[in-house]
């Protein structure tokens, strides 16, 4: 409580937040080696200097310390690379737009194990191997979403027909809104979706070749738990799960006639 008050003490407030801004703070005491945590972002939380952004992003350090440190392009090894650098005196701040996908090492040369990684990413990021968790695992898809926070894990209920997203962090931005790209092997039919168990009726879905293109509107910022809700659900068997199960039950019929006609030979 009293860092939060400290920041908004030190920092003026913005008018208000976009998608394309992301806050890094620098906390009092991370210029002692043996901190706890030497950054904090806004975004998710994340306390390694680690932070993805959307290309055209803009990114603000912020200092809440009692002393200076410095914003350098680069790392301590190899020393700065001349792409951005900066000093930031006590309760001031720096900042810098990513016009370029890639990624960007940052250190301070003051204090150099403080040390960070900006990810520049287009407008969608990717989760990998959704549906992994179902059936027998063969069948799975990724899974492009496009939101202000991150999603920390996505699970398959195969009961319910239900793919589960776990959001990561809180948002500043005045757009709540999530995309997802669903291919239609995974999820079909969506019918209903619930953020932290209270049904959602500001979303909408378009289909576009093999893929389903789904829009979630007005997310309370503090989501934690969104489940898209289908009619189908990824296969309960994979391919090669099913290419046995078909061999299994035609010799099952191949050797049930077998022993019939068998039995008729007998008794003739």
């Amino acid at each position: 409580m009293v860092f939060t008050l400290m920041i908004f003490l030190l920092f003026p407030i913005y008018d208000a937040y976009s998608e394309s801004q992301y806050d890094i703070n620098i906390p009092s005491g991370s210029s002692d080696k043996n901190a706890p945590f030497h950054w904090s972002s806004e975004k998710d939380g994340d306390a390694t200097g680690f932070i993805e952004i959307i290309v055209g992003g803009t990114i603000f350090w912020k200092n809440a310390d009692s002393v200076s440190h410095t914003i350098t392009s680069g790392n301590p090894q190899t020393g700065p690379d001349g792409i951005f650098d900066s000093t930031i005196e006590p309760g001031k701040f720096f900042q810098r737009t990513f016009s370029e996908i890639g990624e960007f090492e940052y250190y301070c040369t003051i204090h150099p194990w403080r040390t960070g990684m900006v990810s520049v990413v287009s407008g969608y990021r990717t989760l990998s191997n959704v549906g992994m968790d179902a059936g027998d695992g063969t069948t799975f898809f990724d899974v492009e979403y496009k939101f202000n926070r991150l999603i920390n894990n996505v699970s398959v209920v195969e009961e319910s027909k239900s793919i589960v997203f776990e959001l990561k962090g809180n948002t500043f931005s005045d757009d709540n809104s999530l995309m997802l790209l669903l291919p239609s092997g995974l999820i079909n039919g969506i019918n209903s979706v619930t953020i932290d168990g209270v049904s959602s009726e500001t979303f909408s879905q378009e289909f576009e070749n093999d893929m389903i293109i789904l829009e979630i509107n007005d997310i309370p910022p503090n989501s934690k738990i969104i489940v898209v809700d289908g009619t189908t659900i990824v296969p309960e068997f994979g391919e090669i799960v099913l290419v046995i199960l078909t061999i299994s039950v035609f010799s099952l019929v191949v050797l049930s006639r077998k022993q019939n006609i068998g039995s008729m030979l007998r008794y003739n």
